[in-house]
């Protein structure tokens, strides 16, 4: 049980790890930057998607970071840290409260409320929806996250709750000390709901996302390229300093990098 646990843990880990967002730096005093702030990265393939509650793969990963942002996130050390929840606390491991920053906004400049992340969540886990992330929200241990996966409970049984437009809990069906940095994933990031209803299965296009993170999808060509720009209604506009990031799906980074149409190789 014991080497099973730490197992867990140690994909677990890998898994989060992945969905840590490097948008940001910190830039020294006396630092005067260029006019044209842009990072080109080559991110190995072309994505498969940019909803959240499906993304399985690194390519994915690697562009969700930037565009959203779940309760909490990790630095570049491997440290969780507070992201769109500024506080959290559990007595038990089996019952966390998380208390969302107050100006934590989507990119259209709605607030981003405790409401948003229990849509997300009861979307990600209705068995009509079939989450290609399913077997990662079961082993959240969420309170009934497991039948209503499987279909044999309603989805109204879900352990989450809105406590108000700020303050979210989640029951879990047994402890998971490291709850908290599960809630990293791409799974559990918010969508926008109405974001969602408008467009159906085109609100991951350009022109109509609705995101919360550090950047807002500009364009996506597939097979070539898509851009990022910095998104105006992030909490932390001190923090970024590239206004602009490209991504090239392909396989031949070391050309591209001798042509200089790229800076830096996502991992």
């Amino acid at each position: 049980m014991k080497h099973t646990s730490s197992w867990k843990v140690s994909i677990l880990s890998a898994l989060i790890a992945a969905t840590f967002s490097v948008q940001s730096a910190t830039v020294p005093d006396g630092t005067t930057l260029a006019e044209t702030q842009k990072i080109v990265r080559g991110n190995d393939a072309e994505v498969a998607t940019l909803d959240p509650a499906n993304a399985e793969g690194l390519p994915e990963m690697h562009v969700l970071r930037d565009l959203f942002e779940g309760l909490v996130i990790q630095d570049r050390e491997g440290n969780v840290v507070p992201g769109v929840a500024e506080s959290w606390e559990t007595s038990d491991n089996k019952t966390f409260v998380f208390h969302l920053r107050k100006n934590a906004k989507w990119s259209n400049g709605d607030p981003v409320t405790a409401q948003d992340f229990v849509y997300s969540l009861k979307r990600a886990a209705d068995p009509n929806f079939a989450s290609a992330n399913g077997w990662y929200l079961k082993l959240t241990k969420i309170k009934n996250i497991q039948a209503i996966i499987n279909g044999e409970a309603p989805l109204d049984s879900l352990g989450i709750k809105a406590l108000d437009d700020y303050t979210l809990q989640y029951e879990l069906d047994s402890q998971v000390p490291y709850f908290v940095a599960m809630t990293a994933h791409s799974s559990m990031m918010p969508v926008h709901k109405s974001n969602l209803e408008q467009f159906g299965d085109k609100w991951t296009r350009p022109g109509n996302m609705v995101s919360n993170g550090a950047f807002v999808l500009e364009d996506w060509v597939i097979n070539e390229r898509i851009e990022l720009v910095r998104n105006s209604q992030y909490y932390m506009q001190a923090r970024p300093v590239r206004p602009t990031v490209g991504g090239f799906p392909m396989n031949n980074v070391e050309g591209r990098i001798y042509s200089k149409d790229l800076y830096v190789k996502a991992k």
